[in-house]
């Protein structure tokens, strides 16, 4: 996801933004946020009732490569704010997390309590404000990936002092092991475990991993996803994803799977980048409205047999994304852009 707050462009900065590396950057977000709400879309459709188990089954091999894409993008641009001092990372980054989570977290529970689909048995008015109390340190939404970014910023401000090599060393311990099927209570907890090596990755060998992507051909590209498929589907075959390193390791191809795919899309969807520099509205109001579409369904009694049901989720994909698209630019025209992050004059810049 894109954390930078959205500014206007000189000509010159849009020209530099056009380079390939920025690009496949652009677009590798784009397709994560994409893949993203397909994979909710599915689940919570499956959970209504409606045959998907096609796009089920699709989705699932993209375990490896959805979330370890996003936080290796999400590190390459984290440098200046690592290098800042606390107050700047606290009154630039941190800041703006929080006011995007403590917005939208309210009005993602809210909208699934009203519509059916809180997970807790019985829930009513009391849940969701208990839960609210709690949220800063127990997310309970899709917002959990807002709270996490939070999280590693302000760990790899902290473990600045030590050498790039350890921190790359011990966060691979702890995403090795987290991989492996921690359970706690948050998934934002399970997700800071097991993505703090990619982000740390993509902060420290941004030079690598650009040089990996301007060198990538068509028939390399082919080669890593092919790999990233196979690593993938043998350490599901054989039930390897509870033992701690082969599901990091379909994680870490599977993240040079997403760059190579990314780089390919970059050229042949020049569309995808400009969603990736999108993403927050996207991906803050996907499940909302992922809900709302949902419930307007059963409540109304619409049933849709498979396998015409198959298409729900792609069809639902598509209308998130462009409604969510067409928020951000409405509320940005009528002075609401505020609801996407806090004023610019708020941010401290590094």
């Amino acid at each position: 996801m894109s954390t930078e707050p959205r500014q206007s462009m000189s000509r010159s900065d849009a020209a530099a933004g056009t380079r390939s590396r920025i690009a496949w950057a652009d677009a590798a977000r784009g397709l994560a946020i994409c893949l993203v709400v397909l994979y909710h879309a599915t689940n919570w459709t499956a959970g209504t009732g409606y045959d998907v188990s096609v796009l089920r089954e699709f989705n699932e091999p993209l375990r490896s490569l959805r979330m370890p894409l996003f936080f290796v993008v999400a590190g390459m641009f984290a440098t200046k704010w690592v290098a800042a001092s606390w107050s700047t990372v606290l009154r630039g980054k941190i800041f703006y997390f929080a006011w995007v989570f403590v917005l939208w977290e309210p009005i993602t529970l809210a909208v699934r309590l009203g519509t059916g689909y809180y997970k807790v048995p019985d829930a009513d008015g009391s849940t969701l404000l208990g839960d609210l109390t709690w949220s800063l340190l127990v997310p309970r939404s899709e917002l959990w990936f807002i709270w996490t970014l939070a999280v590693l910023f302000l760990a790899a401000r902290l473990l600045r002092p030590l050498p790039a090599w350890v921190q790359l060393l011990a966060a691979a311990g702890v995403s090795g092991w987290a991989l492996a099927g921690w359970e706690p209570e948050s998934i934002a907890y399970r997700g800071a475990a097991q993505f703090v090596l990619f982000f740390l990755a993509g902060l420290h060998l941004r030079p690598f991993v650009e040089a990996y992507a301007d060198r990538l051909r068509w028939w390399s590209g082919l080669l890593v996803v092919g790999a990233w498929y196979g690593v993938t589907w043998a350490v599901g075959a054989y039930g390897l994803e509870s033992t701690p390193g082969p599901y990091l390791l379909a994680n870490l191809v599977g993240a040079m799977a997403g760059i190579a795919i990314s780089v390919a899309l970059a050229r042949m969807v020049p569309g995808l980048g400009w969603i990736g520099a999108r993403t927050l509205p996207v991906y803050v109001t996907h499940t909302p409205l992922i809900h709302l579409i949902l419930w307007i369904y059963w409540s109304n009694g619409i049933w849709v047999p498979a396998p015409q049901s198959q298409w729900m989720p792609l069809f639902m994909t598509m209308a998130v994304v462009a409604t969510a698209l067409a928020l951000d630019a409405a509320t940005r025209r009528i002075g609401l852009g505020w609801i996407w992050g806090p004023p610019r004059r708020w941010l401290a810049s590094p």
